[in-house]
């Protein structure tokens, strides 16, 4: 049986799937003063996943999308091809393997006080990382 995969191989995981996909910049920390349209990922946590014989944890996390305001139709955009991106699983190193990729859907549409529009979508990932053994 292999070790819990790290979270941070999730979310660099997410962030190349993210970044080949939809040709927009995604960061797990946003540099000051950052020109939208973008994306930023963000862990919630890991919790283990219940299984009789695999080992299987599900990261939740959660992609924050930012685009300039003036209606809805560029965040709804945004959302969109983050849907479309993550519509192919996320390639994670090893011999690790995602059992379950699901998007939570979106929670909120923000307007910020900058005039850009936010939106926050939720995933889950269930990672295999190898087989129980009873000895």
């Amino acid at each position: 049986m292999m070790q819990k995969l790290s979270f941070i191989s999730i979310l660099a995981a997410v962030i190349q799937k993210v970044e080949a996909n939809t040709e927009l910049r995604c960061y797990d920390a946003v540099p000051k003063d950052n020109l939208v349209p973008y994306y930023h990922v963000e862990m919630l946590g890991s919790i283990p996943e219940k299984s009789k014989t695999m080992q299987k944890d599900r990261y939740q996390v959660v992609i924050h999308a930012h685009t300039e305001g003036g209606g809805s139709e560029k965040i709804f955009n945004a959302i969109q091809k983050l849907e479309e991106a993550l519509s192919e699983d996320i390639e994670l190193p090893g011999d690790y393997e995602v059992t379950l990729q699901v998007p939570n859907g979106v929670s909120q549409i923000l307007d910020e006080a900058d005039g850009t529009k936010h939106a926050v979508i939720g995933y889950d990932f269930v990672v295999f990382s190898g087989y129980k053994m009873k000895i």
